[in-house]
Parts: structure tokens; C-alpha cells; sequence
């Protein structure tokens, strides 16, 4: 009888510490997959904007196309039948929509190159066709002007183009949600900061994925398409 009783404290003692490390291993392999699906999403984005003349638009779009591959996009049918391409597409819709709510209520995109004083010194006057206005590019069709430059590295540096992106991740197992958002007041970066601040407003415990890229500019960077 005794050691019935011993075992079931020993019992009670143990299940919830196993119970919270599963929990927990579940919710860091859901961090592992959706920051690997960051990673590209963001090197898409950088692409997008290198080849769009630096358009945060066009950066935000593509981010967001491709976090809503995270969202289940799977609609349910009554018959049990393959669901046709519209179905699908409508889905994919609805998802995308929501991965873009979510953005504009805790995402980020800051541009860190080119700065303001590379564009001050660099760019050019130039009117653009399509739209029919004058704008101010710092160009990268120079290819003469970058040979005959004293420093080739230096102007072709000033035309990289350098994004940070900033996404608050929704953290959905229970409990080893709040124990990471307990462990996250040991991590001080902005990043992590800025998600905290908007989990009241998701109403979700937050995670911040965090991503730094650089790459050379495909197009002219228009200054005003960051505004």
C-alpha cells in the first residue's frame, strides 16, 4: 500500500514535467519549420524590392505570399471530393489576407540601404514613363561611370540594397507558450520588443523572427517608394 502511494506522488511529480517537455519540443519544432519558411520568404521579399526599384510594396506582398504557406490552406468539402482550383484559390485567398492583417498589426520592413545621404549625393533626376512624373533614382545602369570610378567596390556598395525584416510569430501550444514568453525577457533585441508590444493587440503570445539580408540592386532605387 505504501508503495502504491509512492508511486502515484512519484506519478504526479513526474507526468506534468513530461507533459511540458513534450509540449515544449512540439512548439520549438513549429519554430524551426516556420523560421526556415521566414528565411525564404525574406530572401524573396529582398528580391522582389531589388528588382522593383526598391518598392517596399512589392517587398511586403511577396513577404506576406510567402508566410501564408504557414496557414493550412486546405478547404473542407462536404462530399469528400477533391476540391476544384477555385476552391482552392479562394483559400489561398482567405489565408493570404489574414498572414497580411497579421503583417500590418505586428510585421516590419526597414530598409537600411541605400541611406538617405547615399541618395542626397547619388541620385539622379529622371522621368519615369510609366507613371509620368519625374522622380529621383540612384541609377545602376552606369556600367561606364562604375569602370571609370576610383573606387568600383565603394559605388558598387552604395547600390546594395539591405533589408531587416521583423515578424511576430503566433505561438499556439499551450503552456510552452508562456514558458517562452517567460524565457523571452532574457533576450533585450528590438525585435522581440516590438512583438511584446503587440500581443495584447493580437491577443496572442508572440515570437519575433528576426532577418537581415543584402543584395545588389536589379533596378534603380526610386526615392518616395518607402513612404
Amino acid at each position: 500500500m505504501k508503495q502504491n502511494g509512492q508511486a502515484v506522488v512519484e506519478t504526479l511529480i513526474v507526468l506534468p514535467v513530461v507533459l511540458l517537455t513534450l509540449l515544449l519540443v512540439v512548439q520549438l519544432l513549429w519554430l524551426v519549420f516556420a523560421s526556415a519558411t521566414f528565411r525564404v520568404a525574406v530572401s524573396y521579399s529582398l528580391r522582389a524590392g531589388s528588382i522593383n526599384h526598391g518598392s517596399l510594396a512589392a517587398m511586403e506582398r511577396t513577404l506576406v505570399a510567402g508566410m501564408a504557406s504557414l496557414q493550412p490552406a486546405v478547404p473542407a468539402t462536404e462530399s469528400g471530393d477533391e476540391p476544384s482550383k477555385s476552391e482552392l484559390q479562394g483559400v489561398q485567398l482567405k489565408v493570404t489576407a489574414q498572414q497580411w492583417l497579421h503583417y500590418q498589426l505586428s510585421g516590419k520592413i526597414q530598409v537600411h540601404q541605400p541611406s538617405s545621404e547615399i541618395l542626397n549625393s547619388e541620385a539622379e533626376r529622371r522621368y519615369d514613363l510609366v507613371s509620368g512624373t519625374w522622380i529621383n533614382e540612384l541609377a545602376v545602369d552606369h556600367a561606364l561611370v562604375r569602370m571609370q570610378t576610383e573606387d568600383p567596390e565603394r559605388w558598387q556598395q552604395q547600390r546594395q540594397l539591405e533589408i531587416e525584416v521583423w515578424w511576430c510569430l503566433p505561438l499556439e501550444v499551450p503552456l510552452a507558450a508562456q514558458l517562452l514568453t517567460e524565457l523571452r525577457q532574457w533576450w533585450t533585441s528590438a525585435a522581440q520588443a516590438h512583438c511584446r508590444l503587440r500581443e495584447e493587440v493580437v491577443g496572442r503570445p508572440l515570437w519575433a523572427l528576426q532577418q537581415r539580408l543584402s543584395t545588389p540592386l536589379q533596378s534603380g532605387y526610386r526615392e518616395g517608394l518607402n513612404d
